[in-house]
């Protein structure tokens, strides 16, 4: 599913990149094709680890603790690039972090569990992801940043899978049509990111993007009717607020 969404998802970007004639010049830097690597590399680890989740546990749970990669993006910026974080946002990843905890608690489904070490090792390899995503906005506007990882992701899981011998048969019962529409929907979600970072304060976009889980959780007790012990909706409600939080901190 994973190599599926990053292949298709290639498309929307690519159709606006031909349209709005981008420059391929990033392309031919050492640095920016460094940074597409990475990037890629994470992003498919962490897409696998997130759908992985997603199968195993609850989306009420894996959504909002993967969220987290806002704060796992702060601290691999204070380490690397020198951003300061302040008292305020300390306290805020406690609060956090105990909201995970709260969510960690064994519910109704014994899913759960699974699903919050996914969605804890999403958000740490998302958050790394996300540090690095802004320099190639920067040096190759909103659609050849995603077409570029798009590309080398969709290689890289493509070579897995055919490493792996895995069998590349059909979608069953019509799921075919909820990953086209996934994959889309994802690319998209990243062109408008860009185009936000682009033109507004990244603090300003970010507690926005960040609040993603409202909507997925919202959906999964609507849609899939999932239900979780009344911990863990504090949990949940914890932690969604306090990445909100974060994320507009100073």
């Amino acid at each position: 599913m994973s190599w599926a969404i990053q292949g298709m998802g290639v498309f929307p970007a690519l159709a606006g990149f031909l349209l709005f004639d981008e420059s391929w010049d990033a392309l031919a830097t050492a640095n920016y094709a460094a940074l597409a690597v990475a990037t890629a590399v994470l992003f498919s680890v962490g897409y696998i680890v997130f759908y992985r989740g997603l199968a195993r546990g609850l989306v009420s749970i894996v959504s909002p603790v993967s969220a987290g990669y806002v704060v796992v993006a702060a601290l691999v910026s204070a380490v690397f690039f020198h951003e300061t974080i302040g008292f305020d946002r300390w306290m805020l990843i406690l609060v956090i972090m105990a909201g995970i905890a709260l969510a960690s608690t064994r519910g109704r489904s014994r899913a759960t569990l699974s699903g919050v070490g996914h969605g804890v090792t999403a958000m740490i390899v998302m958050g790394i992801a996300i540090s690095l995503w802004k320099p190639m906005v920067d040096a190759s506007g909103p659609f050849l940043a995603v077409v570029s990882v798009r590309i080398i992701s969709a290689v890289m899981l493509g070579g897995f899978l055919a490493a792996m011998r895995a069998q590349w048969s059909p979608f069953r019962n019509g799921a075919g049509v909820f990953v086209i529409a996934a994959a889309l929907l994802d690319s998209v979600g990243f062109i408008v990111f860009n185009f936000s970072i682009e033109r507004n304060p990244v603090s300003l976009i970010i507690p926005i993007a960040a609040a993603y889980p409202v909507v997925t959780v919202a959906l999964a007790w609507v849609l899939v009717r999932e239900r979780l012990a009344r911990t863990q909706v504090v949990g949940v409600a914890v932690v969604m607020g306090g990445i909100v939080a974060f994320s507009a901190a100073a």
